[in-house]
């Protein structure tokens, strides 16, 4: 059975005609945003107008301008009808003909799924206004201009689970190529063994490939359902019985020790960024003295991207590896609810908190904690994990972020300090009639808000 979201990354090796179509596809799509952000744009003011025309005595529903549809629906069928042809607001070409000279060269996926992205920032634009979505406010969508938002388009597969691989629109034609609508077989980097072994066997079907240009380079993401894990990965009984608690810092990536307060596994911190300040600002200056416009000036926003993509990839990796470990080593994993949004305000702690990637760490513990089966418990924000000395229970009244050892002043415990969290993690249960299990609230808490 198909359950779980999941999604390959591989890197593209295009020749140089697929280069120009995947430009053409991203630039289809900030065109198809534009398009519609400005037709909206359009309405809401020739309403807003109106309504200002109208007097106290008169109906604030008579409006001349019909209100326009937010529906994805509504805007994929517009945008079809424009570019074919079909509308009344079609453009003229050269030869008479009506619609988009262009539109046949490209996928007609990536006008659709532009709209469909277009609807969506609408509709949370909306929401927030309305104050049924939650978070910071959102304002009406940006217009998107060429070298001021990251190159992307989507593209759907357009085809249920069960179907032979080789009908798919997109499909691997060999372990080195994949295949696309209008893109023939473009060659990919890395090892597709994984990834095609599961379309083979029926147990991962591909949704759609998400093309994006980072850093010179154009990743393809293809997010799908797969089915669930083997039962030997998904078994509880070879794993770590007790609880075990995980404290998150900034001079260790994760610090894991059960509920005995034998320390289980450390990780150290992870600091790519402040390890690559020197290169960054090396490549920051250089970008500065360049010409705005110049060839030069493209090859120096490279070079920063590409120290950039670095450290993210870096970063992700070390990530990657802790979650994994975590997971498939334990039973019971005990995280704290720490307001990582919180700590990045503090201007002080920004870079650290950024670059120690706490809230990507409890991410991936989240849902790959669903796919091996392992049960989360989330302690309470106000937990005082770091004051509470793990020997007697005795609680500091302060303790500075410097003091990197925990001394009790009772009972003579010495010890690390993000040990002693850990234990005192793993030591935490929940109260109340949903012991053992993590609410949705607890989840979504652990995840940084923007």
């Amino acid at each position: 059975m198909l359950s779980r979201a999941v999604t390959f990354q591989f890197t593209l090796d295009p020749n140089d005609e697929q280069k120009i179509l995947l430009v053409k596809c991203a630039g289809a799509r900030r065109f198809t945003i534009n398009h519609h952000l400005a037709r909206v744009k359009a309405n809401l003011d020739a309403r807003s107008v109106e309504r200002a025309a109208l007097s106290d005595s008169e109906d604030p529903c008579e409006f001349e301008t019909p209100w326009l549809s937010w529906s994805a629906f509504s805007f994929i069928n517009e945008i079809n009808a424009w570019k074919n042809g079909e509308s009344n607001e079609s453009p003229f070409n050269e030869d008479g003909s009506r619609g988009l000279a262009w539109r046949h060269e490209l996928p007609n996926d990536a006008f659709e799924c532009a709209s469909v992205d277009a609807a969506r920032s609408l509709l949370n634009f909306a929401a927030s206004r309305s104050g049924k979505r939650s978070g910071a406010p959102v304002g009406f969508p940006g217009f998107q201009a060429k070298g001021k938002v990251t190159p992307s388009f989507r593209l759907r597969n357009r085809t249920k689970p069960g179907q032979p691989p080789t009908s798919q629109p997109i499909h691997f034609t060999n372990p080195s190529h994949l295949r696309l609508p209008k893109f023939r077989a473009i060659k990919l980097f890395g090892p597709t063994r994984k990834i095609r072994r599961m379309i083979d066997a029926g147990r991962f079907h591909v949704y759609s490939a998400t093309l994006t240009e980072r850093a010179g380079r154009w990743i393809v993401s293809l997010t799908g359902v797969a089915a669930e894990l083997h039962r030997a990965e998904r078994s509880r009984a070879s794993r770590h019985a007790i609880p075990v608690g995980v404290d998150r810092g900034i001079k260790s990536l994760a610090v894991a020790a059960d509920a005995n307060g034998v320390p289980f596994e450390s990780f150290e911190g992870v600091k790519p960024l402040r390890e690559a300040q020197q290169k960054l600002k090396a490549a920051n200056q250089a970008l500065a003295r360049t010409t705005p416009g110049s060839k030069g000036r493209q090859r120096a926003r490279a070079r920063l991207a590409k120290t950039r993509r670095k450290v993210a990839n870096t970063r992700r990796h070390w990530v990657h590896q802790a979650s994994k470990a975590l997971v498939t080593r334990s039973q019971v994993l005990v995280l704290e609810d720490l307001n990582v949004a919180g700590m990045v305000r503090n201007r002080r702690l920004a870079k650290s908190v950024s670059d120690a990637a706490m809230g990507e760490l409890s991410r991936q513990i989240l849902y790959k904690a669903k796919w091996h089966g392992v049960e989360v418990r989330v302690a309470d924000r106000f937990f005082p994990s770091s004051k509470k000395c793990s020997g007697c229970g005795e609680v500091k009244s302060e303790l500075n972020l410097s003091d990197r050892t925990y001394s009790c002043g009772v009972c003579d415990l010495v010890m690390d300090r993000d040990l002693n969290a850990a234990i005192n993690l793993a030591r935490w249960r929940p109260k109340g009639p949903t012991a053992g299990a993590t609410p949705a609230s607890k989840r979504s808490s652990l995840l940084p808000t923007t």
